[in-house]
């Protein structure tokens, strides 16, 4: 007879007697042994008699732990505890050797008659069991492990745990494959610490959808190679790292162990490894430093635009970019191009614009012809970035066309042959409101909407941003500038640059050419005139009093010639036939002259009126 005793998640407690040599148990109605708790499987544990020795086996890879210790199989001693679920199992004994360990008296009665003289007997066994100390060794591969496990995380809080995790690896796994690794938005494996070789394996997204439980992993039998994955949860409920490691049949018990504490101990030191300069490899670092030179300030504004930036570069989902015309929205497509991991994407724009449906749709996806088609800005993106600019100008039925053409391309087994961008104005849910940007392709952007802000937005980057610029601009020119005056600087300040990035790059452009090679750059930006569309008699602007107080006419005379040109401009809001008539110039020599002074043709201000 095999004595078990069965304690419940609400402190009750059966005994059973089982005469049979192959128990059951589980929550399923036909076991030998009904335990209908939380966390037991419907046919969790099978114990098997052989002579004295009774072994119990996991069935259908489920686990139990054993005196504390999670086991798929093993032998039972009188007074073994096998925890499954929020259930106790209790081996008492075989037959007369029946004992409970947990009451000397024995005066408890049981469901079954037992003689007197087994009683007596089970009290004689108790007592021995009191004072007796048995000693176990587990495998030093397990202990060797459990001592590097704590060494890694008993270090300061300033250690970098990720190359000792390489460390472990290699220690624990040689010759074999394992990693830390996170997903990227593709579903694939991007290590954080790793010893893996060749290929890493890709799992169904509903994988993962089902590990990341608590208390589950997974077994993976791929192409005859044995994986053990397992979730390694940080932050948020839905944050999860990843373990990966390649195991044997003959070592998988003690690899579940290793990776089991492994990533407990991780998951309550996560904010370590996150800390860590290895997190995302030397191209986290590069990229984050390239996106600071290219979009430099500390408003929260841009902040959350370098973040935005950084996530899209890592990926290959489509991107949306808001923002007002001239802010550089194709600027921060040709950025994210710029920083894939594996080197800069080529980069194709077609630019939104109202016309006929039937050209616009032969410019994006050709004329239908197989010639045309290969030649189209759709097929020649194969491999790199399209950027649809203004895409809200597209007809709705085009929309809807490009619409189908991305979700295709996402759906193509080996991720999606062109990184789509689309660039389209500042409010963009008006614009779907409207009626103007269709639906469905707006929500094919959901991963990556980003948003340019205006530079009245970020004021406070201003400076820091103009400074960055004439830099930029000295070493096309190939001079060198010693600073901006303090003037020059404040009248860049003061002015609204309608025109926005472009505006402002062709201002500073202008200054620094007409800066002395080694000399600060000086000089002010021409003021906007008042609603009225001119200064008032008698109330100049302060750059002309600046300027008629200077002796040099090479640079009064081109000084006052360019106040006056863009003035004119302005106050025609960009329209050059009328200006040309208003200065007395031919069409031609006025553009001339805008080219030679760099002079914006102000047709944004027609757009914005």
């Amino acid at each position: 007879m095999v004595t078990l005793s069965v304690e419940g998640s609400a402190g009750s407690e059966l005994t059973y007697s089982l005469g049979k040599d192959t128990i059951s148990i589980g929550a399923a109605g036909d076991n030998d042994i009904v335990v209908r708790s939380p966390g037991v499987a419907p046919y969790h544990l099978l114990l098997q008699r052989s002579g004295k020795t009774i072994t119990f086996i996991g069935q259908k890879r489920q686990i139990a732990v054993l005196n504390g210790e999670r086991r798929a199989r093993g032998v039972l001693h009188v007074g073994d505890r096998l925890r499954i679920g929020t259930a106790v199992v209790t081996f008492r004994g075989l037959g007369t050797e029946e004992v409970d360990i947990e009451d000397s008296s024995l005066d408890r009665v049981v469901e079954q008659q037992v003689p007197v003289q087994a009683i007596e007997e089970a009290k004689t066994a108790v007592s021995e069991a009191r004072s007796e100390l048995v000693l176990y060794s587990e495998p030093s591969r397990l202990a060797e492990a459990r001592r590097q496990m704590v060494e890694i995380f008993r270090l300061g809080v300033q250690a970098d745990p990720v190359p000792q995790l390489r460390s472990f690896f290699e220690s624990v796994f040689p010759r074999r494959q394992a990693m830390l690794a996170w997903l990227d938005e593709d579903g694939g494996f991007q290590p954080i610490a790793s010893i893996w070789t060749g290929d890493v394996p890709r799992f169904p997204a509903r994988t993962f959808e089902e590990i990341n439980v608590t208390g589950r992993f997974a077994r993976v039998f791929l192409r005859g190679r044995h994986l053990l994955l397992y979730p390694v949860q940080h932050g948020a409920v839905d944050e999860y790292a990843y373990l990966l490691a390649e195991t044997s049949p003959d070592s998988i018990d003690d690899d579940e162990l290793v990776l089991a504490e492994l990533s407990r101990m991780l998951a309550a030191h996560w904010d370590r490894v996150e800390k860590s300069g290895s997190l995302y490899g030397p191209w986290e670092a590069s990229a984050k430093d390239a996106i600071e030179q290219q979009l430099p300030g500390t408003s929260n504004a841009i902040k959350v635009l370098r973040d935005g930036v950084l996530q899209a570069a890592r990926g290959s989902q489509p991107v949306l970019i808001c923002g007002r015309r001239g802010i550089g929205r194709t600027t921060v497509a040709a950025l994210i191009a710029s920083l894939h991991p594996r080197g800069p994407l080529p980069l194709h724009v077609i630019q939104g614009r109202e016309a006929d449906e039937k050209t616009l749709r032969a410019e994006l996806f050709g004329d239908g012809s197989g010639e045309g088609a290969a030649q189209s800005p759709a097929a020649l993106a194969r491999g790199g970035v399209l950027v649809v600019r203004d895409v809200h100008l597209f007809p709705l039925n085009l929309q809807r066309e490009l619409a189908a053409a991305i979700r295709s391309d996402l759906g193509l087994a080996f991720g999606p042959a062109v990184r789509w961008m689309a660039t389209t104005g500042e409010d963009v849910l008006a614009l779907v409101n409207d009626g103007e940007l269709d639906a469905d392709l707006f929500n094919l952007f959901h991963y990556h909407l980003m948003r340019v802000p205006s530079l009245q937005e970020r004021k406070e980057d201003l400076p820091l941003l103009m400074v960055n610029l004439l830099n930029i601009m000295a070493a096309e020119q190939k001079k060198t500038i010693r600073g901006i005056e303090l003037n020059t600087l404040n009248s860049l300040l003061s002015h609204p640059f309608e025109g926005q990035m472009t505006e402002l790059v062709s201002e500073l452009r202008r200054l620094v050419t007409a800066a002395q090679d080694g000399e600060m750059v000086h000089g002010r930006v021409p003021l906007t005139p008042p609603e009225g569309g001119s200064f008032e008699a008698g109330t100049p602007p302060e750059n002309v009093i600046d300027l008629l107080n200077m002796d040099d006419l090479k640079t009064v005379i081109p000084g006052i010639e360019r106040m006056i040109i863009d003035r004119v401009l302005r106050k025609t809001l960009g329209n050059q036939s009328k200006s040309a008539r208003i200065l007395n110039l031919s069409r031609g020599a006025l553009i001339a002259k805008m080219k030679e002074y760099e002079i914006p043709d102000y047709r944004s201000l027609r757009r914005r009126k």
